[in-house]
C-alpha cells in the first residue's frame, strides 16, 4: 500500500471551520457504519472510522493524524482513490460494514451496504467480487394454530430477479438458516420491534450467526398495500399477480415491498418492465446449514487472500472459470446442490465429454471463455441513470456478439465426432448451448450491424481501454460530424508538415528524437530528450514549456494556434457525437434481456469446463459415480472406495491415504469412529460431506470407478469447538443449538455428520448426551450419519443396534521403546480403539518429560478407578425377584442352624459365618455361583 496520502486541504479558514462545525452536528451511527467525506480528488475519514481504516488498510495507527476545532481534537486519514476502492471491499463486502459517503460540505449523502452496493458499483471493482450481492427482507408471524410462520423476499441484482417464499419452521428456524445459505443472502432486512420479541431475537443470532449483516427498517414498509401496482410497472407484466401462487403469500409480498423502499427500485425507471419475480421454492435444491458449510470449507474466509492457497477451500479448488460470470455462478451451484438425479446426470455426462474432449476444452478456456466479460455488470451499467455512457461497455458487447460463431464452430466440431452411441450427449449440448447460442446470436444480429455502421471500428484494437475516447462514432454516421472530423483531420496534417519544417530547422530527425505528441497538460507540442535540447537555446522561434525527466516540452506560435484550433474541433466531435452515443446505449439496452440470457448460458459453460479441469488435473483423476439412489429409492446406500478428501490430496507435499466410505440402509446408517488425536477422523467425516456435496453439483467425485452414491435432501454438521463470547454463546451452548437443530430438521435422507461432541461439559455429562443424541438417531432419524469420538464406550451401541458399525483410526504404538512411540497411518479400518493415545502425541509435539510421565501416572490412576466401578451386568425384573427369593430362603436356612446350636449367644462370630458357608455350599451353590447373587457377592 502506497505511503504517499493527500494532505487535508481547505480553501480558507472559514471552510475549515465549517467543515468541523458540520461534522459535530451529524446525528451518532451505529458502530458498523463507516462514514467518509468525498475531497473531489481524495476522501477523509475522521475518529474511530479513521483507527478503523488505519488497522484495515494500512495495519498501524502510526498513519492518524490529528487536527483541532472547536477546542477538540479530530483524528483523521486522507485516502487517494486507489486506496479508498481498496477499503470498499474490505469495509463493505468482507467485513459488512455500512457506508455512507458525503461531498465536502456534509450534504448530498449516498449509502451503501454489503445487500445494496449500487452507490459504489462504479468505485468497486465487481470482478473480485465472488458472489453476487443478495439483499433480503423478512418478517416472522407466529400464532397458536400454525406456529412459526416466516414470510421472505429476496433481490438479484444482476439477474433483477425477485423471489417470494413462506414457509413453516421449528423453534430453531433451521428452514430459515437453509433458505439464507442458499440464496447466498449478504444483508438482511427485519421490521423493528419496541417491544421484546423472543422469536424475532433469536431470527437476529441466527442470521448473525450465519455472517449476514442485519439492518432494521420501520414495520410499516413490510405491508403488501399497492404492492401489485408497483410490481406491475417493475415486471411489465399486468398479470404478475394473476395467480394465486404468488399472491396468495401475502406476508412474503409485504418483505418484497421493504426491498422495494429500501433499494429505492421504483426512483429508477430503467428498472421498469425488466425484473422478474417468482416463487421460491426451499426444497429445489440441497439444504446446508451454516456447520456444515463450515465443515466442508466450501469458501475461504473473509479476507483471505485465497491466490495464496488456492485449494484451501473447495470454491478455490473448483474455481478454474475463465469469466466472472462463470465465478459467480460456481458459487451459488456450491450453495445449492441439486437433489434431482437426472439433472445430476446430465451435468455428469457434460463433465465426462469435455474431460474426454481436450481440443474442445483447451479452445474453450483459451480462445473463447477467457474473453467473455461480465455480461450482467455491463448491462447494469449501461441502463443505470448514474454514470457516464461509454461506447467502450457496448463495443465489448459487440465484441462477445462478434465471437459466438466461433463458439458455435467448436461445439458443432465436437458433436461431429461423436459416434451414434453418444447421441444423450448430442442432444444435451444441442439443449443446453447450441440451440439457445443460435438463437440469441440470431436475435442480437442487429446490434452488430447498427455497432458496425455507427462506431469507428477501426480503433477496435484499443477498445478494451477503460477510456470511451478509445472508441468514436464514425463520422460517416453523421454530416456535421464527417465535416468536422474532415477540418480536425486537415489540422493535423498541417502539424505534421510544421513538424517536419521543425526537424529541418533544428537538425533533428524526424519522429526518432524529435517528436510530437500529446502532452496531458499543454496539448500537441513538440519533445526532445534534455540531451538534445541544447538546439533550442537562443532560438526565438521556440518557447519552451516545461522541462521533466522525459525531455523538454516547446512550441512554436503556429503549433499552438493549430493545437488551439484542434481542441475547439475536438471539443464539438464530442458535443455533436454525445447525443448519437446517448442512442446508441439507448438501443444497446433494448437488448438486455437476451445478452442476460446469453450470460446465464455462457456461465454454465464456464463452470462445467472448470469442472472437467480439476477433474482431469486431480492428482489421481476424478471419476463419475456408477450410480446415483434417489431420494425416494428402497436401495440407498454408500460405497465409496479409495475415498479422498479433494482440497488436501492437492497439498504440496502431502501424499493422501484414501479410505473406503460404505453406508447402508437398515446394517451400516450409524458409523462411530474411534482413534487417536491428528489420526484422520475428522478428515474421514468431512470427506463424506465433500463427496456428497461435489456429486449434487454435478462434478465427478474423488474416489476409485464404481463408486455408488445417493441424494441427500440435507447436510447438516456439527463440527469443531469453538465459542462466540461477543455473542454470548459458549462452546458447549454452541454444540447443543447446533444439534438441536439437526434432531428438529434431519430426515431419513440427511447426512449428519458429528466431530467430538460433548467436549463442552463434564466427562459424564457429555458422554451421556453423546449416547443419547446417537440412541435417538438410530431409532427415530435412520439418517446416514457419520459421528467421529474419544468417547469409547458409546461403540457399544453396536451392540444394540443392528444400524451402527464400528471403525477405527489405525494407529502403530512401539511397546519396545521406553516411551511407547505412535506412528499414525491415518488408515480407517473396522473396529474399535480403546484408547486415544492423547499423551503419545504431546510427547511428539516434545511436551516436558515430567508432565508426560505425571500424565501417565494420572491416566493409569484413572484406569484403576473406572475399573473398579466399571458397570455391572443389568438384570431384568423376573431375574431380580428370583434372586430375591432364592436369598430369603438361605437366610432362613442360615437362621434355623445358628438357634439349633444355641442362638448368637452360645456361638462365636466365626462359627456364626461358617453355618452361613455351610448353608450355601450344601443347598444354593448353583444359584450363588451365578445371576444376580453372583453380582451380589462381588460388591
Amino acid at each position: 500500500m502506497s505511503s504517499i496520502r493527500p494532505e487535508l486541504k481547505f480553501s480558507d479558514e472559514r471552510d475549515q471551520t465549517s467543515f468541523y462545525s458540520k461534522y459535530f452536528r451529524l446525528p451518532p451511527k451505529t458502530a458498523r457504519t463507516l462514514r467518509v467525506v468525498d475531497k473531489g480528488d481524495y476522501y477523509i475519514v475522521l475518529d474511530e472510522d479513521a483507527e478503523l481504516v488505519a488497522d484495515l488498510i494500512y495495519k498501524t495507527q502510526s498513519v492518524v493524524k490529528t487536527a483541532t476545532a472547536e477546542k477538540k481534537t479530530v483524528q483523521y486519514i486522507t485516502l487517494s482513490p486507489a486506496v479508498f476502492a481498496n477499503l470498499l471491499k474490505l469495509v463493505v463486502v468482507d467485513s459488512g460494514h455500512k457506508l455512507e459517503i458525503y461531498s465536502k460540505n456534509w450534504d448530498n449523502m449516498r449509502t451503501a451496504s454489503p445487500g445494496n452496493l449500487s452507490e459504489i458499483e462504479e468505485l468497486i471493482n465487481t470482478a473480485d467480487l465472488n458472489a453476487v450481492s443478495i439483499l433480503a427482507a423478512l418478517k416472522l408471524v407466529s400464532n397458536s394454530a400454525e406456529g412459526k410462520r416466516i414470510g421472505l423476499s429476496f433481490y438479484d441484482p444482476n439477474a433483477k430477479f425477485l423471489g417470494v417464499t413462506e414457509f413453516l419452521d421449528n423453534d430453531l428456524f433451521s428452514n430459515l438458516e437453509a433458505l439464507l445459505i442458499q440464496t447466498g443472502v449478504k444483508e438482511c432486512l427485519v421490521p423493528a420491534s419496541g417491544t421484546t420479541d423472543t422469536d424475532l431475537d433469536k431470527v437476529k443470532q441466527l442470521i448473525d450467526r450465519c455472517d449476514i449483516v442485519v439492518s432494521e427498517c420501520r414495520s410499516a414498509d413490510f405491508t403488501d398495500k399497492n404492492i401489485d401496482q408497483d410490481l406491475i410497472r417493475l415486471t411489465g407484466n399486468e398479470l404478475v399477480l394473476s395467480t394465486n401462487e404468488i399472491s396468495s403469500l401475502n406476508v412474503g409480498l409485504g418483505c418484497c415491498n421493504a426491498i422495494l423502499s429500501y433499494l429505492s427500485l421504483l426512483s429508477d425507471s430503467s428498472n421498469f418492465g425488466s425484473l422478474q419475480i417468482a416463487k421460491y421454492d426451499l426444497e429445489q435444491f440441497m439444504k446446508l446449514d451454516y456447520a456444515a458449510v463450515r465443515a466442508v470449507n466450501l469458501f475461504p474466509p473473509p479476507n483471505y487472500n485465497n491466490s495464496m492457497n488456492k485449494t484451501s477451500s473447495l470454491f478455490g479448488l473448483l474455481n478454474n472459470c475463465k469469466s466472472v460470470g462463470g465465478t459467480r455462478l460456481l458459487s451459488q451451484w456450491l450453495k445449492q446442490p441439486l437433489v434431482d438425479v437426472a439433472e445430476i446426470e446430465n451435468r455428469h455426462a457434460i463433465v465426462g465429454h469435455l474431460i474426454d474432449d481436450l481440443n474442445l476444452r483447451e479452445s474453450l478456456q483459451s480462445q473463447f471463455l477467457n474473453e467473455v466479460p461480465d455480461i450482467a455488470r455491463l448491462v447494469k451499467r449501461l441502463a443505470s441513470p448514474r454514470g457516464t455512457k461509454s461506447l467502450d461497455d457496448v463495443i465489448r458487447l459487440y465484441q462477445l456478439c462478434v465471437r459466438l460463431p466461433d463458439l458455435l464452430d467448436f461445439l458443432h466440431i465436437s458433436m461431429d465426432s461423436l459416434s451414434e452411441s453418444d447421441e444423450n450427449i448430442k442432444q444435451l449440448f444441442e439443449k443446453t448451448w447450441i440451440v439457445p447460442v443460435t438463437e440469441y446470436a440470431g436475435s442480437l444480429a442487429k446490434f452488430q450491424e447498427m455497432v458496425e455502421t455507427t462506431i469507428d471500428l477501426d480503433s477496435l484494437d484499443n477498445a478494451s481501454s477503460a477510456h470511451s475516447s478509445m472508441v468514436a462514432i464514425n463520422p460517416e454516421f453523421d454530416a456535421s460530424l464527417m465535416e468536422i472530423n474532415q477540418k480536425i483531420e486537415q489540422v493535423k496534417s498541417e502539424m505534421k508538415h510544421i513538424h517536419q519544417q521543425a526537424s529541418d530547422d533544428l537538425g533533428m530527425e524526424l519522429d526518432k528524437k524529435l517528436k510530437l505528441e500529446v502532452h496531458h497538460v499543454h496539448g500537441w507540442c513538440f519533445r526532445l530528450t534534455r540531451n538534445d535540447s541544447s538546439c533550442l537555446r537562443g532560438n526565438k522561434s521556440y518557447r519552451e514549456l516545461s522541462t521533466v525527466k522525459a525531455g523538454v516540452y516547446f512550441t512554436t506560435s503556429t503549433l499552438s494556434e493549430l493545437n488551439s484550433e484542434i481542441k475547439s474541433l475536438e471539443e464539438q466531435y464530442a458535443s455533436g457525437q454525445s447525443e448519437v452515443v446517448k442512442e446508441i446505449v439507448s438501443i444497446t439496452t433494448t437488448y438486455s434481456s437476451i445478452l442476460l440470457k446469453l450470460s446465464v448460458e455462457l456461465s454454465k459453460l464456464d463452470v462445467l469446463v472448470s469442472f472437467a479441469h480439476t477433474c482431469a488435473f486431480a492428482p489421481v483423476p476424478y471419476t463419475r459415480p456408477a450410480k446415483v439412489h434417489n431420494l425416494d429409492s428402497s436401495e440407498r446406500r454408500v460405497v465409496l472406495k479409495e475415498a479422498r478428501h479433494p482440497c488436501l490430496e492437492q497439498q504440496d507435499g502431502l501424499s493422501f491415504i484414501s479410505n473406503d466410505i460404505e453406508f447402508a440402509r437398515d446394517s451400516a446408517e450409524f458409523l462411530v469412529i474411534t482413534g487417536p488425536n491428528m489420526g484422520g477422523k475428522s478428515t474421514y467425516i468431512r470427506t463424506m460431506g465433500v463427496i456428497a456435496l461435489m456429486n449434487q453439483i454435478g462434478c465427478y467425485i474423488p474416489a476409485a470407478e464404481g463408486a455408488e452414491i445417493c441424494i441427500f435432501d440435507s447436510v447438516l454438521a456439527r463440527v469443531g469447538a469453538s465459542d462466540s463470547q461477543l455473542k454470548g454463546v459458549s462452546t458447549f451452548m454452541a454444540e447443543m443449538l447446533e444439534m438441536s437443530s439437526i434432531l428438529k430438521s434431519a430426515s431419513s435422507n440427511s447426512l449428519i455428520i458429528v466431530d467430538e461432541l460433548g467436549r463442552g461439559t463434564s466427562t459424564y455429562d457429555g458422554f451421556g448426551l453423546a449416547w443419547a443424541i446417537s440412541e435417538h438417531i438410530c431409532k427415530n432419524v435412520r439418517a446416514f450419519t457419520l459421528f467421529a469420538t474419544h468417547f469409547y464406550e458409546l461403540t457399544a451401541l453396536a451392540d444394540q443396534y443392528e444400524c451402527v458399525r464400528n471403525l477405527h483410526v489405525v494407529a502403530h504404538t512401539d511397546t519396545t521403546a521406553e516411551s511407547k512411540n505412535i506412528t499414525l497411518l491415518y488408515k480407517v479400518e473396522p473396529g474399535v480403539s480403546d484408547q486415544s493415545f492423547g499423551v503419545n502425541v504431546a510427547e511428539i509435539v516434545k511436551f516436558p518429560r515430567k508432565i508426560i510421565e505425571m500424565a501417565k501416572r494420572k491416566a493409569s490412576d484413572l484406569d484403576e478407578i473406572k475399573n473398579s466401578t466399571a458397570k455391572k451386568t443389568k438384570f431384568d425384573t423376573g431375574e431380580i425377584l428370583r434372586g430375591n427369593e432364592v436369598l430369603k430362603k438361605a437366610l432362613k436356612a442360615w437362621k434355623a442352624r445358628v438357634e439349633q446350636r444355641g442362638g448368637l449367644e452360645k456361638l462365636s462370630p466365626d462359627e456364626v459365618e461358617q453355618e452361613l458357608r455351610d448353608v450355601v455350599e450344601s443347598d444354593y451353590k448353583s444359584e450363588f455361583q451365578s445371576g444376580v447373587l453372583r453380582e451380589m457377592l462381588s460388591l
